[in-house]
């Protein structure tokens, strides 16, 4: 089973990025996203039902798959339109990428299957640059005061 063969909708702006070398980027691409999102550090318990922490999971989850999978350089971005979330993770393989048929629990190799349940869609496209892009769409819900992702919703500038 594959992903969908799809660019990120249009109107999507590039509001946040994080380049990754490694494995050990992750903790602080979580951090990052999870402040860009809340304008908080993310909490160890937080319930993973809201928005924010759904993003962060994926979005680690594809990076994680990136880095692992595929070719350097790895760069995770958040998009906004205005009202949705995009994560958009980028590296160099050639594979196109591939969702994991069944396996036992903890054999690994459940990251898009969790991106496809978490997220609103699930994509994948190649840049005329060579760049491998796989993204994950988020509707982002109205919050009551004080939980929103209201930061992440304008343009950076």
């Amino acid at each position: 089973m594959t992903v969908a063969h799809a660019t990120v909708p249009p109107g999507f702006v590039e509001i946040g990025a994080w380049p990754l070398h490694g494995l050990g980027d992750l903790a602080t691409l979580r951090e990052g996203l999870h402040r860009m999102l809340t304008g908080g550090p993310l909490p160890a318990d937080r319930a993973l039902e809201a928005t924010p922490e759904r993003v962060v999971l994926v979005a680690s989850e594809l990076a994680t798959n990136a880095l692992r999978h595929g070719l350097p350089p790895t760069v995770v971005r958040l998009l906004s339109d205005g009202r949705e979330l995009v994560v958009d993770v980028v590296d160099h393989s050639p594979e196109v990428p591939v969702v994991a048929g069944r396996r036992s629990p903890g054999a690994g190799g459940f990251g898009l299957v969790l991106a496809q349940r978490a997220a609103t869609a699930v994509g994948w496209f190649r840049a005329g640059t060579g760049e491998k892009h796989v993204w994950a769409r988020f509707d982002v819900p109205v919050f009551r005061a004080g939980a929103s992702v209201r930061s992440a919703l304008l343009p950076a500038g």
